[in-house]
């Protein structure tokens, strides 16, 4: 059986999420995955807050991203609460979403050098060495932390697209998958993460993989559904997830999608999610129905599956007790 985390999408006052991984690590959730959406409540800062409130889960800021951030802040970050708390964080690296990320004036430009560069610069920088390296976002002219952690946290991607997939596989601790992703997306993804693992001489075995999933329990369905299709709305702006839906069949309008989130009209976009997306792109139902479809994610290859909890904070307690009921 998989180990469960959470993920925390910045949406909801500080507070909120703090009972919330409070709650969830008492039901088992071994891990709490913070976003870095733009705009909203700042990952690092959340992750603090959900390490005074829990006692042992692993905290992963993420998906950070190279063209926002220099690696020096984030390394100095890391390293300064893997200090005060030790072997309880991580972090994930990713591009980022190309839409919010233009809103703030940058632009992606060769992603998967960026994102090698990246991670070599902030391992090495949390390894105490001097590093050198003119990156594609940023460069390092002889820099080296004055301190660093007892122990390197792990450093996982979040990968979109095969040759980013690859190059987790080959350079990462780990990788975390983006949510709305079918069962058999998941495996398809896992299988090509292992392809660079191999090519890298590593064992694929070894690369560990989580992947979050939009999650709803019990309740009236159709309700689910409508809180449900908000959620993949706001994924659907991302053009990196435009394979995921093709490979579903259905036939989801993701340009219109992604205009009406860009006009901020989440109600217009939600419109234009259908109920079969619901059931192929998350788990929701009642609890035989939820425990079918943790199982096909588990078969996909997935060690551990980070829920995305879906609906108002009742809902996600409720969602919360049926998960940890399995």
């Amino acid at each position: 059986m998989s180990t469960f985390g959470l993920s925390f999408d910045g949406f909801i006052p500080m507070r909120e999420a703090a009972d919330i991984a409070k709650r969830a690590e008492q039901v088992g959730a071994s891990s709490f995955w913070v976003a870095e959406h733009l705009g909203y409540r700042e990952s690092f800062a959340t992750s603090l807050v959900l390490a005074h409130a829990t006692q042992s889960a692993r905290i992963f800021p993420t998906s950070v991203s190279p063209y926002l951030r220099h690696p020096m802040p984030v390394a100095m970050a890391l390293a300064s609460l893997c200090e005060y708390m030790p072997d309880r964080f991580g972090v994930a690296l990713g591009v980022g979403n190309p839409m919010f990320l233009r809103e703030s004036g940058l632009e992606i430009e060769k992603p998967i050098k960026a994102i090698r560069d990246y991670i070599s610069a902030v391992r090495g920088l949390l390894s105490g060495e001097r590093v050198n390296i003119d990156g594609q976002t940023f460069r390092l002219n002889n820099a080296q932390m004055a301190f660093s952690p007892e122990k390197q946290p792990l450093i996982y991607t979040a990968p979109m697209g095969p040759q980013m997939l690859r190059l987790s596989g080959s350079v990462a601790d780990g990788l975390v998958l983006s949510a709305g992703l079918t069962a058999a997306y998941v495996a398809q993804s896992i299988a090509i993460a292992g392809e660079g693992a191999t090519k890298e001489g590593r064992d694929p075995r070894s690369l560990r993989t989580a992947a979050y999933i939009y999650f709803i329990a019990g309740g009236d369905r159709q309700e689910q559904n409508e809180k449900v299709r908000h959620k993949l709305a706001f994924l659907f702006r991302n053009a990196n997830i435009a394979d995921n839906i093709k490979s579903s069949g259905l036939a989801i309008d993701q340009e219109a999608i992604m205009a009406a989130i860009a006009d901020r009209d989440h109600a217009k976009a939600a419109s234009l999610v259908p109920d079969e997306a619901v059931e192929m792109f998350s788990i929701a139902g009642d609890e035989a129905e939820c425990r079918r479809r943790i199982g096909e994610y588990e078969e996909a290859g997935l060690q551990e599956i980070v829920l995305s909890l879906v609906g108002t904070a009742e809902d996600k307690m409720r969602s919360l007790e049926t998960f940890g009921k399995r």
